[in-house]
């Protein structure tokens, strides 16, 4: 298998793109006078189209679930315009168009000496894994009558929680497999039949937590619960022929700038609060007038994420007020306000919000009462994204917009100081000069990042979440520290990728020992859960509770591969501390519970009936609301 990988790879970047939607068109491959019949079709090949599809499935779990739950940027301000016929298309195509055939082929060669045991065990578990997903997505779909065109032409959907169960039963049949197999090879775990079962187990887990299985769920044992048994697709640094690059390497670092917004609520929880930033003694404890702060250390509440999930292009956004050690004052923090980074005539054209008043409807909330402009439009520290629902069209902002960092997608580590010295800079006019560098072709990592997939990390803050609806709020609190410790493990050692990384700038272990610790105190002096009352228009908790924290920690960890954000929000209704979009309730619709069929398969299968909104729940939705929404 191995000497066809780099043949394979030349796949890997049409499988990359997965964040588009697009659409299908039947739930069975046609009959080609070109293709091989599925006795004769190569395993190894068939294999590797299976994980192929399995690495689009998940990148559409992860668009969809990242953009509703604010870790990434959601560009349109109506959720059913944004979340219709798109939402789950790559995966329906994907299993019924590619997965369940190639295995069906896999199984005709099978024989009864059992060789293909490990191609099975392996594949088995990806198309379970996408066959939940798509439950989660658009609810009932066909199983009982798919890829059987012969005598059902136009299948017909089954009942979610009986296509849920087929999924979980064929996990058994993965595991049997697995048991059976002695190995083989794949592009996640190298052919080591053990951690795929531990992914088996980890899939079980994830059963018992969405179906309200609890116990079950902060039992099951054997699952991915250290770094080295991560399940991720690892990138390459070959830019052609194939490109082998994470796919947002590729769109943001390009002689054109970057192409992605982040999300400001993201921002804008990992960059502190801007009190403590303000806090002399406090922001930076016994510093003097630095060249250019790489000795400057971070606020408690900072979190020592943020320089590797982001790169900042400017140090100030328009409108938000910046901080400068200033004329030899020591470590002063002199609190500067105005309208532009360079020129408000110029920051404005690219940051057309800055010019426009606050929404009603934020008042209240974090989005809306900050200094100046406030959350909804800029963020603090240079951090340059954009709002929940806001689509205005793309100025000329490629080289000031926050790009992604060197974690996950191997781009550049942050090495920006956030606090500049006015002396070195030379006064506000040259203050732009200050910054380290734009974005570039080959800067970073050059691309070699991951997709991630199903981390450690997310394990524990799912136990936490089982834990937490069981009453045991000290195994929740054990979990979600867990879960930190290992997402800091993660994210930090992506940090020697970039060789140009200033090495001041890296977090330490006291930095993240010290942030845990307070997000540790933070959880375990919070309320319980819905004991915070709310107020003002958007309902924002008065306090958070201990599922506000929980929730806030398990969505930054989940930053990359959120596949499983959405369904949280939906289970419980937190973290409420979210922001809320740009448009009020009435104007965005509500928020989506599933979304509808792929376009494509409507109008192939006369059985199947569109949905004209978001609000059919998937069985498992007790339809927990959260204000933000």
């Amino acid at each position: 298998m191995k000497r066809i990988f780099k043949y394979l790879m030349m796949t890997v970047l049409s499988a990359s793109v997965f964040f588009y939607s697009c659409e299908t068109t039947e739930l069975e491959d046609l009959a080609s006078p070109n293709a091989l019949s599925a006795d004769l079709a190569d395993v190894d090949l068939l294999l590797n189209s299976i994980q192929l599809n399995y690495l689009g499935s998940m990148g559409n779990m992860h668009g969809t679930s990242s953009s509703l739950a604010r870790i990434s940027h959601m560009g349109g301000r109506d959720y059913y315009q944004n979340y219709n016929s798109g939402t789950a298309s790559s995966m329906w195509s994907n299993l019924y168009s590619g997965m369940l055939p190639d295995i069906e082929a896999i199984e005709l060669q099978n024989g009864e000496d059992n060789l293909l045991a490990f191609h099975l065990g392996i594949s088995k578990t990806m198309a379970a894994h996408v066959m939940m997903g798509l439950v989660d997505f658009v609810g009932d779909i066909p199983w009982s009558e798919a890829n059987n065109p012969s005598e059902y032409p136009n299948p017909m959907v089954d009942d979610d929680a009986a296509v849920y169960e087929a999924a979980f039963a064929m996990l058994d049949e993965a595991e049997s497999y697995l048991n059976a197999a002695g190995g083989g090879d794949d592009l996640f775990y190298g052919g080591d039949a053990g951690k795929w079962i531990k992914l088996v187990n980890t899939l079980r887990m994830r059963y018992h937590l969405t179906v309200g299985n609890y116990q079950a769920a902060l039992d099951q044992g054997n699952i991915i619960a250290t770094e080295a048994d991560d399940m991720q697709f690892n990138y390459g640094t070959q830019q052609l022929l194939p490109n082998t690059r994470h796919p947002y390497y590729n769109s943001d670092y390009t002689s054109g700038g970057a192409a992605y917004y982040q999300s400001s609520w993201l921002m804008d929880l990992m960059d502190g609060e801007e009190s403590d930033w303000y806090t002399v003694g406090i922001a930076y404890p016994g510093l003097g007038n630095e060249e250019d702060g790489a000795a400057q250390r971070a606020v408690p509440s900072d979190d020592p994420r943020r320089r590797y999930y982001f790169y900042r292009q400017q140090w100030v956004t328009p409108g938000q007020s910046a901080m400068l050690f200033a004329f030899d004052a020591g470590p002063y923090n002199w609190p500067l306000s105005w309208g532009g980074g360079i020129t408000d005539t110029e920051d404005s054209v690219r940051l057309q919000c800055s010019l426009q008043q606050q929404p009603f409807h934020l008042d209240f909330t974090p989005d809306g009462n900050q200094d100046m402009i406030g959350r909804w439009c800029a963020n603090f520290l240079g951090y340059w994204g954009r709002h929940h629902g806001n689509d205005e069209g793309t100025p000329p902002d490629q080289f000031s917009r926050t790009a992604f960092g060197v974690y996950p997608a191997g781009g550049s580590f942050d090495n920006q100081p956030d606090v500049p010295n006015w002396d070195n800079f030379g006064g506000l006019g040259a203050m732009n000069d200050g910054i380290k560098g734009a974005v570039g072709l080959g800067n970073g990592g050059v691309g070699a990042g991951i997709w991630p997939i199903h981390l450690a990390s997310y394990s524990h803050f799912m136990k936490a979440e089982a834990a937490m609806w069981l009453g045991q709020t000290g195994t929740a609190a054990t979990m979600m520290e867990a879960g930190m410790n290992l997402s800091f493990q993660k994210v930090l050692g992506f940090g020697t990728l970039d060789p140009d990384a200033d090495s001041n700038y890296f977090a330490t272990q006291t930095d993240v020992s010290d942030f845990v610790a307070m997000k540790m105190l933070e959880f375990n002096n919070a309320p319980d859960v819905g004991a915070a009352p709310t107020e003002g228009p958007g309902d924002w908790p008065t306090a958070k509770d201990k599922l506000d924290l929980l929730g806030e920690q398990y969505f930054v960890a989940m930053f990359g591969g959120a596949n499983d954000a959405w369904n949280f929000i939906r289970r419980t209704g937190y973290p409420r501390t979210l922001s809320r979009g740009l448009m009020d309730n009435v104007e965005s619709g509500p928020f989506p519970r599933t979304g509808t069929y792929p376009s494509g398969e409507i109008s192939a299968n006369p059985n199947i009936l569109q949905r004209q909104d978001n609000a059919t729940r998937v069985f498992w939705d007790n339809g927990a609301e959260n204000p933000a929404n």
